[in-house]
């Protein structure tokens, strides 16, 4: 291309900007005439439906009990000291700790305490908890609730107490002049918080009943150790409206304050926080926002994705110069979630200042925009007196509380009575054949009516909520109409279950977005009533300069490049496949800790894995590659492109940090040619709720899963198992090792799968297809959830998608060991392989001394660890990393008896070796598989055939090599 086409490409290029930026933008969905039509006198009148949830152990049932209970005023403090008996916990009464009001106690992060006291009056009662977080993972701090022994209903059984955390020091700026993070730090403080939904599911604190006369109170510990000053039963403080507020300040003689006062605080200043995700972050979508540069980078706003869960909160220090009345005002933007409104809850001084601002409401918006605190006509007033105060935003669910728990309880509905269908007609039913499923399940059709009343619902109260319809509401139309078809048609049941599954899923879906409550707050400013607030928009010729500046800079700007900050001769470059997100928490790391320590700066590049291969062939590969699946490092190492680290100095040392089948799949001919990174394994998940009401319990072994794989076929239920594919032969590797079979002879040389052993566990993997009739391939995920496969076996990483996507069935579910064999002493062997990824250095890299410091390093538990609480801070239990370090993978925020699961399970994993001509292996064990299940040839045929495949492929690589058979 000529530089006078370049020319003309980017003054065609700017025109365009310069339209965009005067085109005014269109608000449909905000309209007159669609407010109108869904919120004025035309519009039906919405169904009386029961909102909520409806489990039966469930906090909205339990509460139903005691509508007509009284609540009484007198309170009843209990010392944290003063507890009658700790088990299993090294509890002990601490009586000279700072701040505390008297003996307080210190709780681990496991076992039970428990307190006794005597309640004066019969009645509901909150309960709120004065505490302190100690020293421990860094994680929120997790505690279970009994009363008398027993959970008063399913919700107490997880209550997240939040740390406190603050900007540590300035943002650190990088070579180039660009703001590169701001260090975070614990800020440990006494904290009151009363016992409240853990998940935003319900907005207002917990109540609960006691009777008059002698209880207990017991706190498990599940995460995290804290000390504990008091607990306290009594009411929380009655909240009066803004009317009745406003009143008080007149009778008070309340004054407005001085004219002209206008208080700005930046976002990115904020003073405390509940997270040490809430660090603060770039926005560059427009001029106006403070502070701007049009070439560097600025950590200009806080919040954005990483503040959006229920709980999490933001503070900030306003230091007003006079008694008086103030207004506030707050520049956001919530352009993350369309459809949906993101809520706060404003306390100042601790305290909500008047009713409204329990729930104070963000709109979508396209881009920035400045809220003035008020009615939508004037603003609200705020009394402050003169001096500094605390201005804090949690992130509420707000009216969404109630839509999330009535759809979770219409999923829970819709997913039991789908189970019921399919003990019917199966997972595949035959779309000809009439099952009569109204006579059969007389309760179908009043189900499904129910249900597409209750969702309709839903949707209406949320199109009314949002100024009109959205794909949000889509989701729930959806399946409405689904289920009228169906409740008036019984007989296209079959023919739709596919797409039922399908849409009951995407209710899960649904309040996994309806739970993100996403905000960027870029100030906030506190001003004497009658001072204009700022405008939230850029002007034109900022704007016009704006987009054209960063469309040129775009240009001569790598994004994908982190660069360093620190100002050093000796620097490496590490490429990493994790993402933008991921690379710019290691860049924090490094500058933070390793740089200062080692003098090592490290550029960080996110890339392709795809690419590294490429680039070691051409010489112009990093010093140091993340995240390289399994099978990689020993054949690069076979194409001389990865470096032998078992040589470098602390190598023993480092391999200590690992269990030691982590290090199997790199290792080769007395050589070690990869670190690992994350490590994973399998695990029985199963269903509670559905065991439960089938009366079958958790197979330990294989013995106990033959005997429950026909009970589960009668009902049309199945037993997940992990696929055959060509990249994987799990079920297979899990078989032979317990019984104490091994994949390869001989250092790799010749694959072992023809020995009795081989096929005996062959024979076994295949007999569950062929006698047991088994699916070849599941979606494990979705057929858990709706039922139909309420127990499996699966990669426990499974475990975060489970716990994204299907949030109705918290409580309903848990984990196990794989079933194993029993030996004649009564122990049972858990063998399973593992799986997981790997840290290379590359053979052409220039600085290998540094490179492997810099692996050691990250190969360190306080790296790992933080690297790991730092992903999931941002991402949700959906980011939980698969730690390979073992004591890393105890910090990151596991319940207790997850983790103890896990722990069990990993003491049995075993890696499977990485040889030439492995890819054969996995590649021709699927086809012995496939010839058997599919083909139904003779397995012991099979195995044996494909074998000498595999061997043949095995010899012709190690000649290849120079490796010698």
């Amino acid at each position: 291309m000529t530089q006078y086409k370049k020319i003309f490409i980017a003054l065609v290029l700017v025109v365009t900007v310069l339209c965009v930026t005067f085109a005014q933008p269109v608000h449909f969905l905000n309209s007159p005439i669609v407010s109108a039509s869904k919120n004025g006198s035309s519009a039906p009148e919405l169904a009386k439906i029961e909102m909520g949830s409806t489990k039966k152990d469930g906090y909205d049932r339990y509460i139903a009990q005691y509508s007509n209970v009284s609540r009484p005023a007198s309170e009843l403090l209990i010392q944290g000291g003063a507890f009658a008996k700790a088990e299993g916990m090294d509890a002990r009464a601490v009586s000279d700790f700072p701040g505390a009001s008297g003996k307080a106690a210190e709780t681990g992060e496991t076992g039970t305490i428990t307190w006794e006291l005597d309640i004066p009056v019969d009645g509901l009662y909150n309960i709120a908890i004065r505490y302190y977080q100690m020293e421990g993972k860094h994680s929120s701090i997790d505690r279970k609730l009994l009363i008398d022994g027993k959970l008063p209903f399913a919700e107490a059984n997880s209550f997240t107490f939040n740390r406190v955390w603050k900007n540590k020091g300035e943002t650190i700026r990088d070579e180039k002049g660009n703001d590169s993070y701001t260090p975070q730090i614990e800020d440990p403080m006494w904290q009151e918080a009363f016992l409240q939904s853990s998940d935003g599911s319900h907005v207002d604190p917990y109540s609960f009943y006691f009777s008059k006369g002698k209880h207990s109170i017991s706190l498990v510990s599940d995460k995290e150790p804290m000390m504990i000053d008091y607990i306290k039963l009594g009411q929380v403080d009655k909240v009066l409206n803004y009317q009745e507020v406003a009143a008080q300040y007149k009778e008070q003689g309340y004054k407005a304050a001085a004219s002209g006062v206008f208080i700005k605080v930046q976002g990115e200043a904020a003073s405390r926080k509940s997270n040490s995700s809430l660090y603060p972050v770039m926005d560059r979508s427009s001029a106006a926002t403070e502070p701007y540069d049009i070439s560097k980078i600025r950590m200009n706003t806080i919040g954005s994705t990483n503040w959006s869960k229920a709980g999490q909160w933001l503070a900030w220090d306003i230091d007003v110069p006079e008694d008086g009345l103030y207004k506030i005002g707050v520049k956001f933007n919530q352009n993350f979630a369309r459809g949906i409104t993101s809520y706060r809850k404003l306390t100042i001084d601790g305290k909500v200042p008047f009713e409204e601002m329990e729930t104070v409401a963000f709109e979508f918006s396209n881009g920035w925009d400045l809220k003035e605190l008020g009615d939508g006509e004037e603003p609200y007033q705020f009394y402050l007196t003169k001096g500094k105060h605390e201005l804090r935003m949690e992130v509420s669910l707000g009216e969404m509380s109630d839509y999330v728990r009535t759809i979770e309880s219409s999923i829970l509905d819709l997913n039991t009575l789908y189970r019921r269908i399919v003990m019917v007609t199966g997972t595949v039913p035959d779309t000809n054949r009439d099952y009569q499923l109204e006579l059969k399940l007389p309760e179908m059709v009043g189900t499904m009516t129910k249900q597409a009343t209750v969702i309709e619902t839903i949707s209406s109260l949320l199109a009314q909520a949002t100024g009109g319809n959205s794909d949000r509401t889509a989701t729930l139309d959806r399946l409405a109409i689904q289920l009228r078809e169906m409740a008036n048609n019984p007989g296209t049941v079959p023919s739709l279950m596919e797409s039922f599954k399908t849409n009951i899923s995407s209710l899960g879906t649904w309040i996994y977005q309806t739970n993100n409550m996403p905000l960027s707050i870029d100030y906030i400013a506190v001003a004497s009533p009658e001072v204009e607030m700022p405008s939230a928009s850029a002007t034109l010729w900022q704007s016009v300069e704006h987009q054209v500046g960063t469309f040129f800079l775009s240009f001569f700007t790598d994004y994908n490049q982190l660069g360093s900050s620190a100002k050093t001769d000796k620097k490496i470059t590490v490429w990493i496949t994790l993402g933008m997100d991921q690379a710019k928490i290691l860049k924090r790391m490094v500058e933070e800790s390793f740089t200062p320590e080692t003098g090592i700066a490290v550029d960080f590049q996110v890339v392709s894995e795809g690419i590294l291969l490429q680039a070691m062939l051409a010489g112009r590969g990093p010093d140091v590659a993340f995240s390289v699946p399994n099978d990689r490092p020993v054949n690069y190492a076979l194409r001389s492109g990865v470096e032998d680290i078992s040589k470098y100095p602390g190598f023993e040392e480092v391999k200590k940090e690992f269990h030691e089948s982590a290090l199997v799949p790199y290792a080769f001919n007395g050589g070690y040619y990869a670190l690992p990174m994350e490590q994973s394994f399998p695990v029985l998940f199963y269903r509670k709720d559905i065991l439960d009401e089938l009366k079958l319990k958790v197979p330990e072994t294989w013995d106990d899963v033959y005997a429950i794989l026909p009970e589960l076929q009668k009902q049309n239920l199945l037993f997940g198992f992990p696929e055959s594919s060509a990249t994987s032969f799990s079920m297979l590797a899990m078989l032979l090792y317990q019984d104490d079979g091994e994949i390869y002879n001989d250092g790799g040389k010749t694959i072992a799968l023809n020995s009795e052993k081989s096929i005996k566990s062959f024979i076994q993997w295949t007999d569950l297809y062929t006698s047991y009739q088994l699916p070849l391939t599941i979606d494990f995920t979705n057929r858990f959830r709706s039922g139909e496969m309420p127990i499996g076996i699966a990669d426990y990483t499974v475990f975060q998608t489970i716990s994204v996507t299907a949030p109705e069935l918290r409580g309903l579910w848990e984990f196990a060991q794989v079933p194993g064999k029993k030996l004649p002493d009564g122990t049972v062997r858990h063998d399973a392989p593992g799986a997981g990824t790997a840290t290379v250095m590359l053979k052409g890299s220039e600085h290998k001394s540094d490179a492997w410091d810099f692996m050691k390093w990250w190969a360190s538990t306080d790296a790992q660890a933080r690297f790991g609480l730092e992903n999931e801070a941002i991402l949700g239990t959906a980011g939980r990393l698969a730690m390979g370090n073992l004591d890393a993978m105890a910090q990151l925020p596991w319940q207790i008896n997850d983790y103890k699961t896990l722990m069990e399970q990993w003491k049995w994993v075993k890696g499977i070796p990485e040889v030439p001509g492995g890819y054969f292996a996995a590649r021709h064990i699927d086809n012995a598989f496939k010839s058997v299940a599919v083909s139904h040839e003779d397995p012991r045929e099979a195995i044996v055939k494909f074998t000498r495949f595999i061997n043949d492929e095995i010899k012709k690589k190690r000649n290849e090599f120079g490796l010698p058979n």
